[in-house]
């Protein structure tokens, strides 16, 4: 019975020491990091301003109260620029907390995207004297920002190879 034990304690031993050895995820340095947060930004600051640009074309008058307090009035891309900014670094840092903390952090990354996203279409729709038109563009900025951040921040959790 001794030697039963001993065999059932051995074998958790190895297994524990396996699972340490070989992480889930390889560990993501703070450069790389900082270096995918600067791109997601840029990806989303591009793709937004290519779908204002495209929703103005269209005929989207993008008047909006934007600031408290204040009249309705156009709203300026670099308003838009600012908040793709914050919203990478959001985003990088929670990536980066997921990465290190849970077994398959991109992974609940992406995943979690979706209903962030779907909570972000609370700020266009419920804007007050805002035209249809105008919340479905602002909607559409939101998808294309979302999708640049995320598909710029999940190549970090793949292994890279050594050359």
């Amino acid at each position: 019975m001794n030697t039963e034990l001993r065999h059932r304690d051995s074998s958790a031993d190895e297994l524990f020491t396996a699972a340490a050895r070989s992480p889930a995820q390889p560990r993501i340095s703070f450069a790389r990091l900082a270096g995918a947060a600067s791109a997601a930004a840029i990806v989303a600051a591009v793709a937004d301003i290519a779908v204002y640009s495209t929703g103005r074309a269209i005929g989207a008058s993008m008047v909006m109260p934007y600031q408290w307090g204040k009249p309705p009035s156009v709203l300026p891309i670099s308003m838009v620029v600012s908040v793709d900014l914050f919203a990478a670094i959001l985003a990088t840092i929670t990536f980066g907390l997921l990465v290190k903390f849970t077994l398959n952090g991109v992974r609940v990354f992406q995943l979690a995207s979706v209903p962030v996203l779907l909570l972000t279409f609370a700020g266009p729709l419920t804007l007050p004297q805002t035209a249809g038109s105008t919340k479905a563009t602002l909607m559409a900025m939101h998808v294309v920002a979302a999708a640049g951040i995320v598909v710029a921040l999940s190549p970090l959790g793949r292994p890279t190879q050594n050359r």
